[in-house]
């Protein structure tokens, strides 16, 4: 299990998609506390450290490492950069990153991208609440992209979404739904470099149930797939919430439907959310619904993480949680953490123990969520 490998690009994915197919599903809903109060990440205790500073990181160490082979397998690409590129990537003067359509809706396009640093960009260092994250991207020098785009999308869309001005279409999806272009922005330094990049289209495997496709092969290498079937039953799970107390099946045996909601203490998403599922909690109790939450930054490679979980405790407490917040176990609840790319996520289990439903990647208000409820309770029922 590679649990850093988890934290890493989940840092990335989840400051970037609480500002795109997660953060845009908040915006112009406030989130509201049984007393009326609205709940904002810092109120949440999500604005500052131990020591009251600003928590910041530097978004150019988390860019996709330069190496000999990509290998995209629900793009259905696999290319090699030209040397020179990989080696300005090394060097930093490059920023190689990974954007998608929302990942909870259909998908429209995916894409790799390459994208010029100045000296001020590679050391800038930002904090990991607000916007600072989308400016520093948005302020990159966009110079090519490697991206798969829904069939027909006109050029103008492509350039619009791409940054870039010249397309070069290299083929069809095996399943004829997409079409593959390498696009760069004509009169830049690196154009021409990029036109020697070695693409091929190979079988493109099914969108993975979390929508995000734009996991590199090797990035799953050592764990196992959350999809995979042997990940279908946590009964046999035993860990502790964020507060020492024990948490094994007879805490959800005597309810038909528990929802599990995985999170960490630094998506912006996934707080402003748990107003909302407090009130769900509340409203579905009597229908047999419990509701967990799962910090996955209370664990990392070197055992229990103080800060998130004094983190997670400051966010129980202003945000009157009436669920109980647990820590990963040594299993990772038998491998069904492993692989998420974007929190927050949720999954459904029955009183056995048993993953049962869809799952459910972003943020959800109130209403959406009693709806998804309501259609999982009829689905366990029939």
């Amino acid at each position: 299990m590679k649990k850093n490998l988890l934290k890493k690009a989940a840092l990335l994915l989840a400051v970037t998609l609480t500002m795109t197919a997660m953060g845009c599903q908040r915006r112009g809903n406030t989130n509201e506390s049984a007393a009326g109060e609205a709940i904002d990440p810092g109120k949440a205790g999500m604005s500052t450290d131990q020591k009251g500073q600003n928590e910041t990181f530097k978004p150019a160490d988390y860019g996709i490492e330069a190496k000999d082979e990509y290998v995209y397998e629900f793009l259905g690409l696999k290319f090699k950069l030209p040397e020179n590129i990989k080696t300005e990537i090394k060097n930093k003067n490059l920023n190689m990153s990974d954007d998608q359509s929302p990942i909870d809706k259909e998908l429209r396009y995916a894409m790799l991208t390459f994208s010029k640093m100045t000296e001020e960009q590679k050391n800038a260092e930002v904090n990991k609440m607000g916007d600072e994250f989308e400016k520093w991207q948005e302020e990159l020098e966009r110079v090519a992209t490697i991206g798969m785009f829904e069939k027909g999308m006109s050029e103008e869309e492509i350039s619009k979404i791409t940054g870039c001005d010249s397309h070069k279409k290299i083929g069809e999806s095996s399943d004829g739904k997409y079409e593959y272009y390498l696009s760069v922005k004509e009169g830049s330094e690196f154009a021409k470099e990029f036109e020697n990049t070695e693409i091929e289209i190979i079988e493109k495997k099914e969108r993975p149930e979390n929508g995000f496709v734009l996991q590199e092969k090797t990035d799953l290498e050592g764990t196992e797939a959350f999809g995979s079937s042997s990940v279908e039953d946590i009964s046999s799970v035993v860990t502790k919430d964020i507060n020492g107390k024990e948490f094994s099946k007879k805490d959800y045996e005597n309810y038909d439907l528990t929802m599990v909601n995985v999170f960490a203490t630094w998506c912006t998403a996934c707080i402003k959310e748990i107003p909302d599922l407090v009130e769900l909690q509340k409203e579905m109790k009597d229908k047999g619904v419990n509701v967990v939450g799962i910090v996955t930054d209370t664990m990392d490679d070197g055992g229990e993480n103080k800060d998130a979980i004094a983190k997670a405790k400051t966010i129980q407490e202003k945000t009157k949680v009436n669920y109980p917040f647990l820590m990963p176990d040594k299993t990772n609840f038998n491998g069904r953490l492993n692989g998420i790319q974007a929190l927050p996520e949720t999954f459904f289990i029955d009183k056995n123990g048993k993953i049962v439903g869809e799952t459910y990647s972003g943020s959800h208000d109130l209403k959406a969520w009693k709806e998804i409820v309501e259609k999982e309770l009829e689905n366990l029922n029939k």
